[in-house]
């Protein structure tokens, strides 16, 4: 039996149903974060925070104050921790949507919200990754493009032919054809030294992973650019990998490219994590 905190509450999750008005079953009226915890600690918690709350603002929902207070936030954690019986790390989940009412317009700014965790299972730190670009979907830029909405359609659907396709992952591009993201994760690729990620701008999601890391590599002394890049400046980089909060993944081969895999490269992006 697993345990959610719904509304501030803590339910048995088979007891926490939606009405068939329910806005965020109707519309994807409403945002998640998904959270790693390591050791105790909720790994880039303001960050994340910070983010939701921004997309909030834009959709025009009220943000939950008590999801401002890091104290009510691990003691949620603390309890479902401890109400599921999970030892070790977690996955979280904080999804914050529109209280029932209108249709494609809304007629409140009021929320509902829901806390899960459950076991964190670190991938395979030595998988490389086969991808390919997508094919039946572009990534659109909406002003909520930068975080994680519950209509997740754009994502569905290159899963759906990323499952087709039999490939690890797909990169992909926006509708004025530069290059945006993976499926679930931000794109890095590395030329002569040099780092580069798609601007926020293309319509790719604001990865709290990708933040840190360009901190934390702009820190160290390494040269990032945030750039409008098409497929041809992948083509011509020596080293790409893909990045979101539970690690950094290396790309081996995107069509019919193969690409250097330096694990040096991968410890320098992993040490923004700790």
């Amino acid at each position: 039996m697993s345990y959610v905190l719904f509304n501030n509450e803590i339910e048995k999750a088979s007891k926490t149903g939606v009405s068939y008005s329910d806005r965020g079953f109707q519309y994807g009226d409403g945002l998640f974060e998904t959270m790693i915890s390591q050791n105790g600690t909720i790994r880039f918690l303001d960050d994340h925070i910070d983010r939701i709350k921004r997309g909030l603002k834009e959709l025009q929902i009220n943000f939950p104050s008590e999801f401002q207070d890091k104290d009510f936030i691990y003691d949620a954690y603390k309890t479902l921790k401890k109400k599921n019986e999970i030892e070790g790390d977690c996955r979280i989940k904080l999804m914050i949507w529109r209280k029932e009412g209108g249709l494609y317009t809304p007629n409140n700014s009021n929320y509902y919200t829901l806390l899960s965790i459950q076991p964190f299972v670190k991938a395979d730190s030595k998988k490389c990754l086969t991808v390919d670009y997508a094919e039946s979907i572009k990534v659109p830029l909406t002003p909520v493009s930068f975080c994680k909405s519950l209509s997740s359609m754009t994502y569905t659907f290159a899963g759906i032919e990323k499952k087709t396709r039999e490939l690890d992952d797909l990169i992909l591009i926006n509708y004025d054809g530069y290059l945006a993201e993976t499926i679930s994760g931000n794109l890095f690729w590395i030329k002569d030294k040099v780092i580069y990620t798609p601007k926020v701008a293309v319509g790719c999601v604001s990865g709290i992973a990708r933040k840190n890391i360009v901190a934390h590599l702009e820190q160290k002394g390494y040269k990032v650019r945030k750039v409008f890049a098409r497929k041809a400046e992948l083509l011509e980089a020596d080293t790409v990998m893909t990045t979101n909060v539970t690690g950094v993944t290396m790309i081996k081969e995107i069509g019919e490219k193969q690409y250097k895999v330096v694990d040096a490269w991968k410890k320098v992006f992993e040490q923004a994590y700790e």
